[in-house]
Formats: C-alpha cells, structure tokens, sequence
C-alpha cells in the first residue's frame, strides 16, 4: 500500500496527540516523572516531523530536526523563537532524564510543560492546516 505525504504528516500529527496522552496517563499515576519528560519531548518530536514532512524536508535524527525547525520555521519567523525554545528545553528534558544517572524529575518540573507542549503541537498542526 502506498502512502501520500498527507497521510504521513496525519499519522506523524496523530502519534503526537497520542504520546501526549500516554504523558498525561503516566502524570495520573504521579511516580514516573522522568517518563512524562521522555514523551513529552517525543510527542513535541512526533509533531515536528510532522511539519518537516508537509514541507518536504527530511531528517530523522533528534539533531538534524532541531536545526531544521530552528532553521526553516523560527529564523523565518514562521514560528515565535518561544516555540524554539520549548521545544529545546523537552529535548534537554528528556535527554538528562532518560541517559544522566541520578536525575530524577518531580511534578513541579514536569507538570508546568503538559500544557506547554500540547499549546506547542497545537501551533505545529495550525501552521500545518494553513492554506
């Protein structure tokens, strides 16, 4: 079965809603903070291959997507320099918690970024619907 771009920028789109939502679930249960930092990131992650795909740009690794959203959507003013920003402090988020020994994340550092991100996804999806 063959798929179109749409259908890939969908699915991309979709998956991030869906990793947001395992991030709230995993936030109800209150003991794995640093999990909620690990897909909150990844649904940020999710939604920004998502607007890489409907420009036809191609990347897949967690550096090379940075720079093209900083360098085709935030120097371009496409996107706030705010959104720039969020988006590196998930990466920095779920770098430290998945690979630095000792960290460990708590509600106060975590909770603040669940609106955050899905204001983030949101903006990402809009732009995206844009004609």
């Amino acid at each position: 079965m063959s798929h179109t771009k749409k259908d890939l920028v969908n699915f991309r789109i979709q998956r991030a809603y869906d990793t947001l939502q395992t991030a709230r679930t995993v936030t109800s249960s209150g003991d794995d903070w640093n999990t909620v930092a690990n897909r909150l990131y990844y649904a940020s992650f999710y939604a920004v291959l998502a607007l890489l795909a409907e420009h036809e740009l191609d990347t897949y690794t967690h550096k090379g997507v940075k720079t093209m959203l900083s360098q085709h959507f935030i120097r371009s003013g496409l996107l706030d320099a705010g959104w720039g920003k969020l988006y590196q402090k998930l990466f920095d988020s779920r770098t430290e918690a998945d690979y630095e020994d000792f960290a460990i994340f708590t509600a106060d550092d975590v909770l603040p970024l669940l609106p955050q991100t899905e204001a983030f996804i949101d903006v990402i999806k809009h732009l995206i619907d844009k004609p």
